[in-house]
C-alpha cells in the first residue's frame, strides 16, 4: 500500500526513536525524503508532503543506515562544504566547519595581503573540497590536488568532475608528488592526519570514517615533513597554511624555529569557531632583496 511522505516521516521518526543511545534528527529524516522523491530541497518536499513517497524502498533502506548509526553525509553520499554539495564516500573524511575556517582565512589571506597565488597545492586533500573552493575564488590559479591513495583520488576527481573544475591529482606521499615533478608553489593548503589521541576522537568517526585521515601515532609528523622540505617545493615567496591539532602550538613553534630562517618568515596560530587554536599560517619572504 503506498504511503505519503508525512506517513513515512511519523513512521521512520517513531521507529528510530525506539533506540534511546541514537542521536539522529528530523532534517536527517526529511532529507532522505528529498533523495527518495528526488526533490530539489525542502521547500518542494513540504509542497508535496502529503503526496506519496516515490520510492520507499530507498527511505527504508537508509533509514535502517542511519539506524546503524552511519553518518547521513555517507547514506546520502554528499556532504555540503560551503555552498557546495561534495561526493563523498567512507574512503574519505566528512568535510567539517573546521575546515571551512582553514579554507576562508587562506581564500581571505591571499586577498587581503595581495599574497601571490599562481600555483597552489592542496596536499592530502580527501574529497578534493578545499581545493574546489579554492579555484573557484581563483580560477585562473593552477591548482594540484594530491594523495596517498588511490580510491581517495577517485573521489575527489568526482568532485572535480561535478563542478567541472580544473584541477590536476597527483598520487603520492606529502610532497613527494610535487618534488618530484619540479613543481614550484606559491601556496600550499594542507589538512592533514594530526590527531594522536584516540581518546580525542569520536566513537561514530572511529566506526565509520578513514582512520588513516585522523589518526596517526606523531601529530606533528607530516608538518615537519613539509617544514623540511619546503625548499624543494616552495617559490622564494610563499604562503603555507594547516589545519592542527589544538595542543600542538608548542611543538609547532619549536619546528618551525628548527627548519625556517625566522627572518624570513611570520608565522601565525589562530583560532577556530569553538575558540579551539586550529590554523597555523606562514609567510616567508627568500628572496635577495628581502630583509
Amino acid at each position: 500500500m503506498a504511503q505519503t511522505n508525512r506517513d513515512a516521516f511519523i513512521k521512520a521518526k517513531k521507529f528510530l526513536s525506539q533506540f534511546k543511545d541514537l542521536e539522529f534528527y528530523d532534517s536527517e529524516i526529511y532529507l532522505l525524503l528529498i533523495k527518495a522523491n528526488n526533490y530539489l530541497n525542502f521547500t518542494e518536499l513540504i509542497k508535496h508532503f502529503d503526496e506519496n513517497l516515490v520510492n520507499p524502498e530507498y527511505f527504508f533502506r537508509n533509514i535502517q543506515r542511519i539506524k546503524e548509526g552511519e553518518p547521513i553525509q555517507y547514506v546520502t553520499g554528499e556532504a555540503p562544504f560551503f555552498d557546495l554539495d561534495i561526493k563523498v564516500n567512507s574512503n574519505v573524511l566528512i568535510p567539517r566547519p573546521e575546515t571551512e575556517g582553514l579554507t576562508k582565512f587562506t581564500i581571505d589571506y591571499i586577498k587581503k595581503e595581495n599574497i601571490p597565488h599562481k600555483v597552489i597545492a592542496d596536499v592530502c586533500t580527501g574529497s578534493g573540497c578545499i581545493a574546489i573552493y579554492l579555484k573557484k575564488h581563483f580560477p585562473d590559479s593552477d591548482i594540484y590536488a594530491t594523495d596517498k591513495y588511490k580510491d581517495v583520488l577517485e573521489v575527489a576527481k568526482s568532485n572535480f568532475e561535478k563542478y567541472q573544475a580544473n584541477i590536476i591529482t597527483l598520487e603520492g606521499n606529502r610532497l613527494e608528488p610535487l618534488i618530484s615533478r619540479h613543481i614550484r608553489l606559491d601556496v600550499l593548503i594542507s589538512n592533514p592526519p594530526y590527531v594522536e589521541k584516540m581518546e580525542d576522537i569520536e566513537d561514530k568517526v572511529k566506526k565509520y570514517e578513514p582512520l588513516n585521515a585522523i589518526y596517526i601515532q606523531d601529530g606533528t609528523k607530516f608538518y615537519e615533513s613539509y617544514f623540511k622540505h619546503h625548499k624543494e617545493v616552495m617559490k622564494d615567496k610563499f604562503f603555507m597554511a594547516f589545519e592542527i591539532n589544538y595542543d600542538q602550538e608548542e611543538k609547532l613553534t619549536f619546528l618551525i624555529r628548527n627548519y625556517f630562517d625566522l627572518n624570513k618568515i611570520q608565522y601565525k596560530f589562530v583560532k577556530d569557531i569553538f575558540d579551539k587554536t586550529r590554523y597555523l599560517f606562514i609567510k616567508g619572504d627568500y628572496s635577495e632583496n628581502s630583509k
